[in-house]
């Protein structure tokens, strides 16, 4: 009877080590970089780098991001902006969820010195399928700019923001994101942002990016443009 039971114990233990080994684990990290160096007729060199951490609860999720980049020509900056954020998600039953999110940027070739911005609002999985997910995002928020040799702003907001991402194969995906901010003070104060991207992997652990963001300031500081774009292919690393 003894020689029976002791294969059982050992199989049900083998089980217990394969579905551990199994369980998804709680948290991911992704980071990403890009450097481009030029010579000759022109002399550039280009560094950027984004970092995305998630961590996910049973009823409850967090993610930080912070990123930068920088342009240098000859021995001269032309470009230089810095980025960070945090975001908790609270879960309802279903699709729907709430959040809570806090950034702040500095960008002192748009004319920003400093940007913090505050808000809270609720966001639903609209989508999900096999091949496909849309989710949106509504609600509202205070921003305090500093701005460069022009007038601080500081001004409650309303959000949009929605993503759609498409799986192409198994190694690669798509993804459209668009994001509104208005401006409650004065309506015609209103910010955009979009990215389109495309994400394939190349090993386990590492996938190449191809990305185009588009950002555009209606109202901007004094003596700057109001439309930044950015081209980007980068290497990332995920964890």
């Amino acid at each position: 009877m003894m020689n029976k039971i002791i294969p059982v114990l050992i199989l049900a233990g083998l089980a217990s080590s394969v579905m551990a080994q199994e369980a998804p684990k709680k948290w991911k990290d992704s980071a990403e970089l890009s450097y481009v160096q030029t010579s000759g007729n022109s002399r550039t060199s280009t560094l950027s780098g984004k970092n995305l951490f998630n961590y996910d609860w049973a009823k409850a999720a967090l993610e930080l991001a912070a990123g930068g980049f920088g342009t240098n020509s000859g021995n001269r900056v032309t470009a230089e902006q810095y980025n960070a954020a945090e975001k908790v998600s609270f879960k309802f039953p279903g699709r729907n969820y709430a959040f809570q999110k806090t950034s702040w940027d500095k960008n002192r070739f748009a004319g920003i010195m400093e940007r913090y911005d505050i808000g809270l609002g609720l966001g639903r999985l609209l989508v999900e399928r096999p091949y496909d997910q849309f989710f949106l995002e509504v609600g509202g928020g205070y921003i305090f700019e500093d701005r460069i040799a022009s007038e601080n702003k500081s001004f409650g907001t309303c959000r949009g923001y929605g993503k759609y991402t498409r799986i192409l194969s198994p190694t690669a995906n798509a993804s459209q994101a668009l994001e509104y901010l208005g401006n409650l003070q004065d309506s015609a104060g209103y910010r955009m942002n979009a990215e389109t991207a495309l994400v394939t992997a190349i090993s386990t652990h590492f996938s190449l990016k191809a990305a185009y963001v588009w950002k555009y300031v209606n109202t901007p500081a004094a003596g700057f443009r109001k439309t930044d774009t950015l081209t980007s292919v980068a290497v990332i690393a995920n964890y």
